[in-house]
């Protein structure tokens, strides 16, 4: 299991807070899927549990990329480099990929909340909701970056993918908070 903090290099912003945040709700739901594969015996548990896992670990490498790839940004434009264009789409393209993980694992907390009966359904709801925190948090970096892309089709684009991860994010979450 990967530790936190993820790297020697102190948080570098809001996507990695998020992606971080969002990694620490995917440890809770695996808490849970840990417990209740202890009572029941479904290998639907034990599928979810190794796909948390995995958007875990997505979700760390991006805190970590993320300031890879916005300092990169930040370099090339103060240069004035060709490459500044490009390293933008980077720094927009790692924040999209944590907040698509974190919205995988509101799905997750979904496909759990009709298995669980008793208290540790709280947990699963109080981590669709901060996954979903984590997302908007996300996102806020995403709509920064983009009114600097001055490539219309690929802002476009993004701009069109960010609403769908946000709407497919409250989607999810509040079915989460009806079905926990």
């Amino acid at each position: 299991m990967p530790q936190l903090p993820v790297s020697d290099q102190p948080i570098s912003g809001i996507v990695a807070a998020g992606a971080i945040a969002a990694g620490l709700s995917l440890r809770v739901l695996k808490m849970v899927l840990q417990v209740s594969a202890r009572k029941r015996d479904f290998e639907q548990l034990q599928q979810l549990l190794a796909a948390a896992e995995g958007e875990e670990e997505r979700l760390l490498k991006c805190a970590e990329d993320d300031g890879v790839a916005y300092k990169a940004y930040i370099e090339a434009r103060r240069s004035g480099s060709p490459s500044a264009p490009t390293a933008l789409k980077q720094a927009i393209e790692t924040p999209m990929m944590a907040a698509r993980a974190a919205v995988a694992g509101i799905g997750f907390c979904r496909e759990l909340a009709g298995l669980l009966e008793g208290a540790i359904r709280a947990d699963v709801r109080g981590a669709a909701v901060l996954l979903l925190g984590s997302v908007r948090a996300i996102l806020c970096s995403v709509d920064v970056n983009l009114s600097e892309v001055e490539d219309e089709a690929f802002a476009s684009e993004m701009k069109e993918q960010r609403r769908e991860i946000e709407r497919q994010a409250v989607e999810l979450s509040e079915e989460v908070l009806r079905c926990a």
